[in-house]
């Protein structure tokens, strides 16, 4: 079935029942869309009847899939466009964000290449997103690309902006990425089209509650390993005089404290040049 909007939740370690997207987002009918549950691991999980025909009230067509690959977010990403190459919207979410009335009222405006909703902590009712300048936005209004980042969780993409990498060339997602710094791209890379000339439409006029891991207490160490990792990626495909100062005082740091597995980490990275599940996945299955 053609749809106008497709909506992907990526649920990684969770049940579809217990993932505060889908249920937040049953709470509202949507028309002409396409609800994609993508189960990216580690298990096998169960969509019972019961749940299913609940959700397939609220749109015209639900897809699940189920994995335990833990396919990389930017390919996986980037498939879904490709896929639904006549979608005019797509909204990527992750299990645990809590969609509210001004998000979906957003999903059907019009005149922007991207909505990027506020992002409010579940933990301390705190906005962190979107960033520009290094500032919180907290008004609504149309955003400068110049130093501007959000998260990737609740992103409205329009197809009027996948028209305009496709004129460069350059997938909307960086394929070198795998989890963190998915998102993070996507915006250097509307900055360095900006620069080029191209006109973007960013606004910010919705919000959503979101789980966010920074303001949830202390990083587990895969976590700290994955912002490594998206930190030494930075480096390599977007450099700069002042990341190349901090990659350098990075490893320093690590190398006095003997902290040898994060140099490692962060020097085969850059060397390289992509995260390991994304070249892991291309030997697997871009063949």
């Amino acid at each position: 079935m053609k749809s106008d909007i497709v909506i992907l939740v990526v649920l990684y370690n969770k049940k579809v029942e217990d993932s505060t997207t889908i249920r937040t987002l049953c709470e509202n009918n949507f028309n002409n869309t396409t609800l994609i549950i993508h189960n990216n691991g580690p298990h096998v999980i169960d969509f019972p009847i019961c749940i299913s025909r609940k959700i397939e009230e609220k749109f015209d067509s639900v897809i699940f899939i189920n994995t335990v690959e833990n396919k990389p977010l930017s390919f996986l990403y980037n498939d879904i466009i490709d896929k639904y190459d006549l979608a005019k919207r797509f909204i990527f979410f992750d299990d645990d964000s809590q969609v509210t009335d001004s998000f979906v009222r957003a999903i059907y405006a019009d005149g922007y290449d991207i909505e990027m909703p506020k992002i409010i902590s579940l933990s301390d009712n705190l906005v962190y997103y979107p960033q520009a300048n290094g500032k919180v936005v907290q008004e609504d209004g149309e955003l400068n690309p110049f130093n501007l980042f959000t998260i990737g969780s609740g992103l409205i993409i329009h197809r009027r902006l996948i028209n305009k990498f496709e004129k460069h060339q350059i997938k909307l997602f960086d394929e070198h990425y795998a989890l963190y710094g998915v998102d993070f791209s996507l915006f250097r890379n509307i900055y360095i089209l900006y620069k080029k000339g191209e006109a973007f439409n960013l606004i910010t006029s919705s919000f959503l509650y979101h789980s966010l891991s920074r303001t949830e207490g202390k990083d587990p160490p895969f976590r700290k390993m994955e912002r490594l990792i998206d930190f030494a990626l930075t480096v390599r495909w977007y450099p700069s005089l002042k990341l190349y100062f901090i990659f350098l005082i990075k490893c320093m740091r690590a190398i006095f404290f003997l902290r040898w597995n994060e140099v490692s980490v962060i020097i085969s990275t850059y060397i390289r040049g992509d995260h390991p599940r994304c070249k892991k996945w291309l030997s697997e299955h871009k063949k």
